[in-house]
């Protein structure tokens, strides 16, 4: 059976973010200026895209990371380890805070940053007990 974790918020990054271009988009819209409103429209519905997307799906053989139109297939056995980070380089984590590497093949890596981190490295170890973690 398949496990979806959604992604942990950093909403003290993205809330901001959201409200700088909400005031933006209405002050367009109240100033009758729809170009510039569709053009702050666009990454506010991109960023809502991205917020409502990004989740973790591990089935019984791999891992599937999504993250709008973002999709990373890892088969189990590829995956070496995984371990805590606060790293701040893009990724398919919404969340600065509480981010996990993951290592997989023999140089790649993706960090992720599933709301309940217990369930989803227990789920990771399902797919593959000889994942080392901290």
């Amino acid at each position: 059976m398949n496990q979806v974790f959604k992604s942990n918020i950093s909403w003290w990054l993205f809330g901001p973010i959201l409200g700088g271009l909400g005031f933006f988009l209405l002050l367009a819209v109240a100033q009758q200026r729809w170009v510039a409103g569709l053009v702050v429209l666009v990454p506010v519905c991109f960023i809502i895209y991205l917020l409502l997307s990004t989740a973790y799906t591990i089935t019984p053989q791999k891992l599937i990371i999504t993250s709008g139109p973002l999709r990373l297939r890892l088969a189990g056995q590829d995956i070496t380890s995984i371990y805590p980070t606060h790293t701040p380089i893009s990724s398919p984590a919404l969340s600065l805070d509480d981010r996990l590497a993951i290592r997989y093949g023999k140089f790649d890596s993706v960090l992720v940053s599933p709301a309940a981190k217990a369930g989803f490295l227990a789920g990771l170890l399902q797919l593959n007990p000889a994942i080392r973690h901290d």
